[in-house]
């Protein structure tokens, strides 16, 4: 059995904020890395045998740490990497782990956004507003895989919890108290959820399906600076509201998904500076 494994550093045990350098983000790459470790250990009880991980936090900046890795699990790292790498997705899994998630923007939990903050004030699939946790389940979806496992704050769990009906599996690691402030649990309990919850979750995987997007999947995408908005509607086939809010329809989530990170590109490029 394959596992497919993508890893954001804010949902990690432990982690309140993000320095870029220092003790502190060292800290929190070693935390990650036990999380990552802990959901493969557990899977592997389960039958789980093969592992990949796609090193997401952002572009271009590598957080897992290699020699600290299981020995199991491969790792997808690079540029550009951005929530997933599609190329890898087509080669198949039998279901995919999200780690160290956080929920997205404007929710009462720890570093909530959505790929781009402060520039991505929301995002919408289909009327629904989702996170980044959400929008790589849905891509997996895209290419067959369900969704199994997701760690974070007990937020962004609650979310993916509600969001799936109760189809993934959650470990929560942490409970927010405020964007920058969290009861974080011991790393040994918080190791011991993820264990647990991932050897759960391939138990439970003759039973899960991959989330299917109902097409045409609608995507709005509301940002903080209007110019980065107009400059971004330039796009072909993305509709302008005249404010900040941009909207994009296909019948291929995959195709969809594409276009989201157009945007994003575009909004964060020194082109779309106010």
């Amino acid at each position: 059995m394959r596992v497919l494994i993508t890893a954001d550093l804010e949902g990690a045990s432990g982690v309140v904020g993000l320095e870029q350098a220092g003790e502190a983000y060292q800290a929190a790459r070693r935390w990650l890395t036990g999380d990552i470790n802990a959901a493969v250990e557990g899977a592997m009880e389960a039958g789980a045998t093969s592992f990949v991980v796609h090193d997401g936090h952002r572009q271009g900046q590598e957080t897992i740490l290699l020699d600290e890795l299981h020995p199991a699990a491969e790792v997808v790292r690079g540029r550009p990497i951005i929530l997933c790498e599609e190329a890898d997705l087509a080669r198949g899994y039998d279901g995919a782990f999200l780690v160290g998630m956080h929920a997205r923007p404007g929710q009462p939990a720890v570093l909530g956004h959505c790929c781009a903050w402060p520039l991505v004030r929301e995002v919408r699939l289909n009327g629904q507003p989702v996170g980044e946790a959400e929008l790589v389940a849905t891509l997996v979806g895209a290419y067959g895989i369900p969704t199994l496992l997701v760690t974070g704050d007990d937020r962004v769990c609650l979310d993916v919890q509600r969001w799936s009906s109760g189809k993934i599996e959650a470990a929560v690691v942490k409970y927010a108290l405020s964007r920058y402030t969290a009861r974080c649990l011991p790393l040994i309990e918080a190791r011991e959820r993820i264990r647990i919850a991932a050897r759960q979750a391939v138990e439970r995987l003759p039973q899960a399906r991959a989330f299917v997007a109902a097409a045409p999947v609608d995507l709005e995408v509301e940002l903080d600076e209007r110019e980065a908005a107009r400059r971004v509607a330039w796009m072909p086939q993305v509709a302008y509201d005249g404010e900040r809010t941009l909207h994009y329809a296909h019948a291929d989530y995959r195709q969809v998904y594409r276009a989201f990170l157009a945007m994003l590109a575009i909004a964060t490029s020194p082109f779309a500076a106010p």
